[in-house]
């Protein structure tokens, strides 16, 4: 009889798991797309780091043509212009005005700036024909990011627009945390490679190729194998991927039944930290600890192994890190969805947009199905406590 614990248990006790074996590197930033950053990172000056006008025209003071209007314009004279990527030295009296290039420093006296669709320029004068308001058409020093505000959190992925700002502030290198690597390692008699003929009674390993694309989302996988449910051959095998891999994924051999090697192993490698998760689907999913590497079973059918992959052992790294998995987005239940009766339901669904919200539709599927994965846009988690969700009632969707 399998000894299962609650899902968010094995998250938690996986994500401590993964704390231990973690390991923070300096990278440049330009390298670090879609790592997490595990340092706060603070901006050490201000964007833009001078007032700037977001227009081409003209900089002048807001009071000087506080009164403008089409019948009676303010007259201003032009006193020079600003150079792009020059500091500016000019400084602007009661009455002045100068041109400014879009992105252009302001010169000392101006706080706003008159497009130059809206000027008149005649004899070395500017007509300014409207009011303007105070800090029309500019950035101010700082608008974007102060100097000392965090721009980065410690447990956050990083985006491209994330490296924009921290080279657009001088930061060129970051501490992050290292990436793991991984190795797959996929059991069962009755499998063949895809590439290979596929004789009557066989299937065809589709396992290791969606494990090994998402888990190269996280780290690099290092390394895959299919192997026969024969016992010193997959201890062969997780020996072998122990010497290469940070973790090692095994998939298949860990439900109850004769050729289940799985938790035998895990105990020969290393100690347990859980044999079963109260999830549906994933409940043969389990754990160990193996001299600062990791074991981690998880079921054969294709749709519970993703989703152990993805909602237990992606989402507990991420915990590791002080992260998540991106924050759900709400929709509503196209259809009633049904309950986990003591387990956390995972349920996968399809979005269908409307003008009025998105729903959510419950795929329904046997525990053998593989199209439901590629057919779904996201998963809804129902806690093992909830009796399921009625249609029309909001949910949330974690979106694949």
């Amino acid at each position: 009889m399998m000894n299962v614990i609650p899902y968010e248990k094995s998250v938690a006790l996986l994500a401590d798991a993964f704390r231990e074996i973690l390991s923070v590197e300096k990278v440049a930033v330009k390298d670090a797309y879609g790592l997490i950053s595990a340092r706060d990172v603070f901006a050490v000056g201000s964007i833009p780091p001078f007032a700037r006008s977001t227009v081409d025209g003209y900089a002048l003071s807001y009071r000087d043509a506080s009164a403008a209007s089409p019948s009676v314009p303010s007259l201003l004279t032009l006193k020079g212009e600003v150079r792009m990527g020059e500091v500016n030295a000019l400084s602007l009296e009661s009455g002045e005005c100068c041109y400014v290039p879009t992105g252009g420093m302001l010169p000392a006296g101006a706080d706003s700036v008159l497009m130059i669709e809206d000027a008149e320029v005649l004899n070395g004068e500017v007509y300014v024909s409207r009011a303007l308001r105070k800090g029309e058409n500019v950035l101010d020093r700082g608008a974007d990011v102060k100097e000392g505000d965090a721009v980065l959190r410690s447990g956050c992925r990083i985006s491209s627009a994330v490296i924009g700002v921290l080279l657009s502030i001088g930061i060129t290198t970051i501490d992050v945390f290292k990436p793991l690597t991984y190795y797959v390692v996929s059991t069962g008699d009755e499998l063949v490679s895809p590439y290979d003929e596929c004789p009557l009674g066989k299937i065809r390993d589709t396992n290791t190729s969606i494990l090994v694309s998402e888990l190269s989302k996280i780290g690099t996988v290092s390394g895959s194998v299919l192997v026969r449910d024969d016992y010193p051959a997959l201890q062969e095998a997780v020996r072998h991927a122990l010497s290469c891999a940070d973790v090692v994924i095994l998939s298949g051999g860990s439900s109850v039944g004769k050729s289940d090697f799985t938790s035998d192993l895990f105990r020969e490698f290393g100690s347990i930290l859980f044999g079963g998760v109260a999830v549906k689907p994933g409940k043969p999913t389990l754990a160990a600890c193996a001299k600062g590497k990791l074991l981690v079973g998880l079921p054969g059918h294709p749709m519970a192994a993703y989703a152990s992959c993805r909602l237990i052992l992606v989402r507990a790294l991420f915990k590791a890190c002080g992260s998540d998995l991106p924050a759900p987005i709400v929709c509503r239940a196209s259809k009633n969805f049904p309950g986990g009766k003591g387990r956390t339901a995972v349920i996968p669904v399809k979005l269908r947009n409307s003008p009025e919200y998105t729903g959510a539709e419950p795929l329904f599927y046997q525990s053998g199905m593989l199209s439901v994965i590629s057919s779904a846009d996201g998963f809804v988690l129902l806690p093992d406590h909830a009796e399921g969700v009625d249609k029309d009632a909001p949910v949330e969707v974690y979106l694949i």
